[in-house]
C-alpha cells in the first residue's frame, strides 16, 4: 500500500479549482463547541479530554458534516481538537478515524498505521496524515457506467471485510474503487499535493471520507449475508462456514487483506 504526489501527467494536466471552504460568518455548522452541542472536556495544560465513540444510529453521526472555514481551521480551539482525533484513534485502536465519530461537527479524518494493529494483524505501515476538507477527484472506477460494469470495469475495484469503530462487532464485505486521488487541507490550513492512493491506504480514506457525509459501510453490503458478526471472522469459526459462503471472495479473504473477486 503506498501514497504517493501525483504528477501532472497522472491529472492529465486538468487545472484543479479551489478547495471549498466555508467562511466562518455564512457557515452553518461553525464548529463553535456551544452552538453544535459539543462539550470537550480539557483533561490537562489545555489537552482535550478523548470524548465517547459515537454509534450506528447516531442522528448525528449520520448527517452530512460542512465545510471547515480557514478561520476556523487556524483558531487555538480547533488545533486542540486536532490533537484529540488524533489521541481517539490511538486510545479506540484505529487506523483511522473521522470526527464525527467523536461528535466533532467537521469535516475532518486522520488515519495511518504505524506498526501493528490487533484489528488489522496483516496490515503494512501507512504514513499518518491529517485532512480536512477532502475530497476524491478521480477514482479507478470513475467511468464505470452505474449497475452496467463490463469485466475490464469490475477489475477497477476490489472488496474487504471492513469493520468501524462506529459499528463495533461487526464486518462488511464492501466494494471500492482501487484506487483513488485525494485533495484537501493539512492541519495548518494548507492545501495539501493530491495524493494518488492505493490499496489499503485508498480503502481507509474512503471508509473515513463516507463518515463525513453520513455513511456507514454497513450501508454498502451486497445484501445482509455480508453482514457478519466479528466473532464470526476467526478462523476456527470461518472454517465452520458452508463453502463459498457468502461469496467466493469473501470466502477466502481474510481480515484486513483485499480480493479483487467478490
Amino acid at each position: 500500500f503506498f501514497l504517493q504526489r501525483l504528477s501532472s501527467t497522472r491529472s492529465n494536466n486538468r487545472k484543479l479549482k479551489p478547495i471549498l471552504c466555508n467562511s466562518k460568518t455564512n457557515s452553518n455548522n461553525n464548529n463553535d463547541d456551544n452552538q453544535n452541542g459539543e462539550q470537550f472536556e480539557p483533561e490537562s495544560r489545555g489537552v482535550l479530554k478523548v470524548p465517547p465513540l459515537r454509534y450506528l444510529g447516531d442522528k448525528q453521526l449520520m448527517q452530512k458534516q460542512d465545510l471547515v472555514s480557514i478561520e476556523e481551521i487556524q483558531s487555538e480551539s480547533f488545533q486542540k481538537k486536532i490533537k484529540m482525533l488524533q489521541q481517539a484513534m490511538k486510545e479506540h485502536g484505529g487506523i483511522g478515524i473521522a470526527a464525527p465519530q467523536i461528535g466533532w461537527w467537521a469535516r475532518v479524518f486522520c488515519f495511518g498505521i504505524d506498526g501493528s494493529n490487533p484489528r488489522y494483524p496483516a496490515a503494512k505501515s501507512i504514513p499518518f496524515t491529517i485532512w480536512i476538507n477532502p475530497e476524491i477527484i478521480w477514482s479507478s472506477n470513475m467511468n464505470d457506467t452505474l449497475n452496467n460494469k463490463t469485466d475490464e470495469a469490475k477489475t477497477k475495484t476490489n472488496w474487504m471485510w471492513e469493520g468501524c469503530l462506529s459499528v463495533p462487532g461487526m464486518r462488511g464485505w464492501v466494494e471500492r474503487p482501487k484506487e483513488i486521488i485525494l485533495r484537501g487541507l493539512d492541519e495548518n490550513g494548507n492545501e495539501r499535493e493530491p495524493q494518488h492512493l492505493t490499496g489499503l491506504a485508498a480503502r481507509i480514506a474512503q471508509h473515513e471520507l463516507d463518515h463525513l457525509d453520513g455513511k456507514l459501510f454497513s450501508e454498502l453490503v451486497p445484501d445482509p449475508r455480508f453482514l457478519v458478526p466479528q466473532a464470526s471472522m476467526d478462523m476456527d469459526t470461518r472454517n465452520e462456514w458452508a463453502e463459498n459462503w457468502p461469496s467466493p471472495g469473501s470466502y477466502r479473504t481474510a481480515v484486513g487483506d483485499l480480493s479483487d473477486v467478490k
